[in-house]
């Protein structure tokens, strides 16, 4: 496996992820990776406003990814932030009955010429570290599960199902055929500059305290 570094993006590596989405036209039709970031999007907004939006909310460190890097080039990032930074698709919580977490993991990206090396895992893991530094808590994650099925690149934005199980996540419900909404506790990590945050129910209080 690659040996990969792991890097924010915030301002000083904007660059890179620029470059990383330019190469892709923009990246799923333009949206660089700002949709989560909206709560409705207009039908016409454009991928220069879309470009300008997000790079406006990562100077204002509102936007968080984790970002994967092989030597000076992105193979790769995850997505990460507070509800409050990413409030889209949120629908789902109503009918799964659950507290809304303190950290939510809304999508991948992996370079069309790095695949299957491992790019989305080590965001993932990434994230994790980085949401510990910042106090931890509840992280939510969307995946697909796609054991038994192929299922094309396209459909794993939001990462697979296994992926997610094997870094610890356990599964609160179901959104739609094939996706699944799964939660982890993350203890903040020693030294965080972050006051921890609190976790919202007694169960996952009750996992933090034994992991």
């Amino acid at each position: 496996m690659t040996d990969f570094s792991i890097r924010e993006l915030g301002p000083s590596t904007w660059p890179d992820f620029a470059r990383l989405v330019e190469k892709h036209h923009g990246v799923w039709g333009g949206c660089w990776c700002i949709s989560f970031h909206l709560k409705s999007r207009g039908p016409n907004r454009t991928a220069a406003m879309n470009k300008a939006d997000k790079e406006r909310l990562v100077r204002a460190n509102q936007a968080h990814a984790a970002l994967v890097y092989d030597g000076a080039d992105i193979a790769g990032w995850c997505q990460f932030g507070s509800p409050v930074e990413l409030p889209a698709r949120m629908s789902g919580f109503n009918k799964l009955r659950v507290p809304l977490p303190d950290w939510r993991i809304t999508c991948f990206f992996v370079d069309r010429d790095r695949r299957k090396e491992g790019v989305a895992r080590a965001a993932l893991e990434g994230a994790l570290r980085m949401i510990a530094a910042k106090g931890g808590g509840s992280v939510d994650g969307y995946p697909v599960d796609t054991r038994g099925e192929a299922t094309s690149n396209s459909f794993l934005w939001s990462g697979t199902l296994t992926m997610f199980q094997d870094l610890g996540f356990r599964q609160l419900g179901a959104l739609g055929p094939g996706k699944r909404t799964v939660r982890k506790v993350v203890r903040a990590s020693r030294g965080s500059r972050t006051r921890p945050r609190r976790i919202g129910t007694p169960r996952d209080r009750a996992i933090a305290r034994r992991s």
